[in-house]
């Protein structure tokens, strides 16, 4: 059984190679007993008294709890804040009852004096190792409460020495991976711009010796596109504690009598088997539980993005020309990017205003839409809904509609507002204009943008009681519109971009079919981009370019290196096929054919990160689906002494026999065992080296 309740009041939580366990205590608080392996017996779980002595000590702050409160003499971080409307500000709680639906238990609290009742729900996602925790506060009286803080789930570790991986950054560098050790006090991950950003990302990676194959991990991610925060507090009291949710920076939700306040969910992760397994639990979670059906189970197209290739500069004929350049080359999808719309000639004009720029495109979109449907191929656009410029016919008309202070001028991120997402109206102009947009054009794929964070945080429809609210209604109001959107057009796709990936989390998910993970399409930088987002997000959400080489920064690199990082996820094409010569065309055909015939691997199949470049002086990854794999490796630079490299792949059969085709070489045949356990040899001889290897069961 996934959900067990022992005696005592004692709550054991079952997948497949997890336990997740805690209790009500004597005193009727819920006290957090264990996560980790798999523990079948509900009895060997004590509900037996905490005994502490040391007076000065509190002994909330010594128990390991599930639901922490504010006050009541606890001094670390807690999960809760309340103030109610006499001016008290604690939530002195009792333990009020339970309740289980198939794989969801939820656990009921109740003030001992005020009407508002905690619900702590825990659904258990048993075969893909996943339990997901989030609450919900209702005010049951007739006096308004003010939540200032509520988590979504607290949980805690024993003992010390605990090693934390996040991903860090800023615009060009996202999911810098690190790696550091937690010692006494507080570990703070943040974001405070209204949207995820690239600062951190809203989860939690935990071990005290893991590697890829071995070791305990325990990891967390937020489905939240929000500010977000997660508080890592080592205490001096033997264990680790963890706080995950929506930032309680400038927050405030006044509750009402009868209203209720829900947290999005946090999802906690074990694998007994190092970063490896856990990769590959979050991407069959996120497939089954997550991405939006029926897209979620479809291959994504090879496209390719103008935007490299012209910039602002687009009109009719440059982007038709583009057209038939990326038909020759097997592309599936056409995506034209920024400049298409309103008087949009660079990025201090026209955003808010969705309809086409009549001067670049005459006849509308129709030229290029039937172009695409005569080469088999799909169109897509590029759109940034929740901003506007001030030179912009939106704004002219409502300058109201954006964050703004009435007393002073509004401040610009990018040349451009953010819109007031809080505002119904607001959302239903979004809703309309896109709407309009998919309905009289042929559109089968959207990239949505976000270029700045919210500042200003002030509104025109609310009262000044309800500006700490509106973090939380613009992540909701972004939600809605979304979500609006795709059940009026379920056939379209979706890309989520934020200057990158500035929203990618597992609260975007479930209304967008791809990520883009970085505006940074350097081959090198990409790598290590590649592999910091694969550590807890799907590889078929990873979308990867193949652009210029030596422009704009980016390195002279061979277009076969280019090719091959940029196949390791969702292949797309964003170079100047103006600019390519005939090999280059060639190439370009044979990869995006190669590409399709492997893609279903790559997009579904299980990730082995083999080796990491700065760690063992090149990059290696392999996809499998159980039959087939695909490996990739890549070398920057060649040493005078190490020019062949053995790479051991993961996930064969031992007594299968593969044939081993490596790019350039003779195809040879080895036994499963052999390959992984004397592992192959490869040749990577020059700057930026690279190949692609297939193994073929036979």
């Amino acid at each position: 059984m996934a959900i067990i309740i022992g005696k005592n009041n004692v709550f054991l939580l079952n997948t497949r190679n997890c336990s997740y366990s805690f209790s009500v205590d004597q005193e009727g608080l819920l006290r957090h007993l264990y996560w980790g392996a798999r523990i079948d017996s509900v009895e060997d779980f004590k509900n037996e008294p905490y005994i502490w002595e040391q007076g000065f000590h509190p002994l909330n702050d010594v128990k390991r709890e599930e639901c922490s409160s504010f006050g009541t003499m606890r001094f670390k971080e807690t999960s809760f804040k309340v103030t109610f409307a006499d001016g008290v500000r604690d939530f002195r709680y009792r333990y009020a009852g339970h309740t289980i639906d198939n794989d969801e238990l939820t656990v009921i609290l109740e003030d001992t004096v005020y009407p508002l009742q905690m619900s702590l729900h825990y659904k258990v996602y048993e075969e893909v190792d996943i339990i997901e925790k989030r609450r919900t506060v209702k005010n049951s009286g007739t006096e308004v409460v003010s939540v200032e803080r509520l988590h979504s789930g607290e949980c805690s570790l024993p003992g010390a020495g605990w090693n934390l991986k996040n991903f860090n950054g800023m615009w060009n560098a996202d999911f810098d991976a690190f790696e550091q050790k937690i010692t006494g006090g507080k570990t703070v991950l943040e974001s405070l711009r209204g949207a995820t950003g690239h600062v951190a990302n809203p989860s939690f990676v935990l071990h005290q010796n893991a590697g890829e194959t071995y070791g305990e991990v325990y990891y967390g991610a937020l489905a939240w596109s929000g500010n977000f925060k997660i508080v890592l507090e080592q205490t001096p009291y033997e264990y680790l504690n963890i706080l995950a949710g929506m930032s309680d920076t400038d927050f405030e939700w006044r509750l009402a009598g009868g209203e209720a306040l829900e947290t999005p969910a946090l999802y906690l992760g074990y694998s007994p088997d190092g970063f490896d397994r856990m990769s590959n639990a979050m991407g069959e979670f996120s497939r089954a539980y997550v991405m939006p059906k029926p897209l979620a189970d479809k291959p994504l197209s090879v496209l390719y993005n103008s935007w490299e290739a012209t910039y602002f500069d687009v009109n009719e004929q440059a982007q038709l020309q583009l057209i038939e350049k990326a038909a020759q080359i097997g592309v599936e999808l056409f995506v034209m990017d920024d400049g298409w719309f309103g008087q949009r000639s660079d990025d201090h004009a026209g955003l808010g205003d969705w309809g086409v720029n009549t001067v670049k495109f005459p006849n509308g979109l129709a030229p290029l839409t039937q172009k695409l449907k005569s080469y088999g191929m799909q169109f897509g656009l590029w759109i940034e809904p929740e901003m506007v410029n001030p030179d912009s016919d939106l704004y002219r008309a409502h300058p109201d509609w954006v964050y703004h202070y009435a007393s002073r001028p509004v401040m610009e991120g990018r040349y451009q507002y953010m819109l007031d997402l809080t505002r119904q109206d607001v959302q239903d102009y979004i809703i309309a204009e896109i709407d309009r947009l998919l309905t009289e054009n042929d559109i089968s794929y959207i990239k949505w943008d976000m270029n700045r964070g919210i500042s200003e945080v002030a509104s025109a429809v609310l009262d000044r009681s309800e500006f700490k609210t509106i973090w939380y209604r613009h992540t909701k109001g972004f939600y809605h519109i979304i979500q609006s959107l795709r059940a009026l057009h379920p056939e379209v796709e979706w890309e989520a971009c934020a200057s990158g990936g500035g929203r990618v989390d597992y609260g975007a998910m479930p209304y967008f079919d791809e990520f883009w993970p970085s505006d940074n399409t350097d081959p090198l930088d990409r790598l290590s981009i590649q592999e910091g987002y694969s550590y807890l997000y799907p590889i078929k959400y990873m979308r990867a370019w193949v652009t210029d080489s030596g422009s704009n920064g980016k390195r002279a690199m061979p277009l076969l290196f280019r090719l091959h990082v940029s196949m390791c996820g969702a292949l797309g094409i964003g170079l100047n096929l103006n600019e390519s010569t005939v090999e280059d065309m060639e190439l370009l055909n044979k990869y995006v054919a190669l590409y399709k015939e492997v893609r279903s691997i790559i997009q579904f199949g299980q990730l082995h990160r083999l080796a990491s470049l700065p760690v063992d002086g090149l990059q290696a990854v392999q996809y499998e689906n159980g039959e087939e794999s695909v490996l990739f490796a890549f070398l920057d630079h060649p040493s005078r002494w190490r020019t062949a490299f053995t790479i051991r792949p993961r996930g064969l059969d031992a007594k299968t026999s593969y044939r081993v085709d490596i790019e350039g070489q003779q195809q040879q045949n080895y036994s499963g065992a052999f390959l992984m356990n004397n592992g192959l040899t490869i040749t990577l001889n020059h700057d930026y080296a690279s190949c692609m290897v297939r193994l073929l069961p036979e």
